[in-house]
């Protein structure tokens, strides 16, 4: 199934609205609490989890995650005062390590590997699995599976992007610590034989284009190119970028095009646990929309919404609506106190406008702009009548959530909802073999 390259961006440009933040440096903030998560993501409590009362550093284990024992830890030194269930950044209420932060940032560290030509493949494995890093895109993906499939991998590409509006921590934050990236590709090279790196950002972020030149003349032997892309909406879909660097199309994940994507926020933390032992504990936020002093936060992952918000100096409008992440991508919630996680990139405040949704007009919009070549209304008809093999047919599972088809409804239907939706239906659908 084929899919166009960037086609979306001829016909409708995605406003940025990155004037905000993308000039500022980040605030640092250490909050009272943090709210980690003592579920997973399919609601099962983790294993081995620590109790209330009991004290944690930065890098204590609360728990881990079945089905691999995955590691979750603390962000922050303190205590864990309650067990109890709070909103998620992903829109579910879930039970939660409330930890009170001393704000004293002591630290359980782990011990950092040797030199890359000293670590075996088999260290590095199992430090990305215990380092606790998962994707930082969004998608929030253990990370070291990624690195154990087997498959063969001829490009690591460093996804820098952030086309997402209004955010700007990858930007921000990623230029700073940008020499992490460098230090953590000798081992994900060795572990991969990967022969070559593409980093990819755009041509309109100098920081970042900045901090590759540094590093590229400052560790020369290691094999990064760079692609410098225009500003076009959704180059920082994976997809797209292992076309950009590969000129290869695959079906369901890039390591069938002999590629690996992770963002630049998962590089760093690689890089500061291999040679750190340093667990995540800080996330950089941006903090937008309709707020009084936009900005991006460092501070612990699991940080309530509500408080970047007062950090922000409040909202500036009355009954605004909250999202996690961006505003095509993310989540929107009922409410403002909601905690944070480890991949959370943004909050952003917005207007609460009120659009009547009007039958499909059928004017083939969404079908124009879809990146993937998808037919969003013919799924959506699809979803309305519960067909699965219509919607199988139709590949609905290929959809990569950019929202651009509900973006350009003339009807003001939420497309990108429905179709969602049916994606859902026809993954949950394939893995039960149906």
């Amino acid at each position: 199934m084929a899919f166009h390259l960037f086609r979306s961006y001829e016909a409708t440009h995605i406003p940025g609205h990155k004037e905000q933040t993308a000039d500022a440096p980040y605030v640092t903030y250490a909050p009272e609490y943090v709210y980690i998560p003592a579920f997973d993501g399919r609601g099962n409590p983790l294993n081995n989890t620590l109790k209330v009362g009991d004290a944690v550093e930065k890098g204590s284990l609360l728990g881990t995650r079945a089905p691999d024992d995955f590691p979750i830890y603390s962000s922050v030194s303190g205590t864990i005062e309650a067990i109890e269930p709070i909103l998620t950044a992903g829109g579910r209420t879930q039970k939660v390590f409330c930890i009170h932060n001393d704000k004293k940032d002591e630290w359980t560290l782990a011990k950092p590997l040797p030199s890359w030509e000293e670590a075996t493949n088999e260290q590095i494995l199992a430090a990305m699995k215990s380092s606790g890093v998962i994707g930082m895109g969004g998608a929030g993906f253990p990370t070291y599976r990624k690195y154990n499939s087997g498959k063969p991998v001829d490009v690591l590409i460093i996804n820098a992007i952030e086309c997402e509006p209004f955010l700007t921590t990858d930007y921000v934050y990623g230029a700073e610590m940008a020499e992490y990236v460098w230090k953590a590709l000798p081992y994900l090279l060795k572990v991969t034989g990967a022969k070559r790196v593409a980093f990819c950002t755009k041509k309109d972020k100098p920081a970042l284009l900045e901090a590759y030149r540094v590093n590229h003349e400052k560790y020369p032997d290691i094999p990064v190119e760079l692609y410098a892309t225009a500003d076009k909406y959704p180059m920082g879909y994976e997809r797209n970028l292992v076309t950009l660097v590969t000129k290869k199309e695959y079906m369901n994940i890039p390591i069938e095009a002999q590629a690996i994507v992770d963002n630049i926020y998962t590089f760093i933390l690689l890089g500061r646990y291999f040679t750190e032992g340093k667990t995540p504990d800080l996330r950089c936020i941006t903090v937008a929309g309709e707020v009084k002093e936009p900005k991006n936060v460092l501070t612990p992952y699991g940080v309530a919404a509500d408080d970047l918000i007062a950090l922000a100096g409040g909202e500036t409008i009355e009954k605004g609506k909250y999202i996690n992440g961006g505003p095509l991508n993310g989540n929107c919630l009922a409410s403002s106190h909601f905690a944070t996680l480890m991949q959370s990139n943004g909050v952003l405040v917005m207007k609460a406008n009120a659009f009547r949704a009007e039958p499909c007009w059928h004017c083939g919009d969404c079908c124009k702009q879809c990146p993937m070549d998808l037919q969003p209304v013919q799924i959506q008809m699809a979803l309305k009548r519960n067909d699965l093999e219509r919607m199988k047919a139709l590949h609905a599972e290929r959809c990569c959530g950019c929202g651009l088809c509900s973006f350009v409804c003339p009807a003001r239907i939420d497309v990108s909802r429905n179709v969602q939706e049916a994606k859902a239906k026809v993954l949950m659908a394939m893995k039960e073999g149906k």
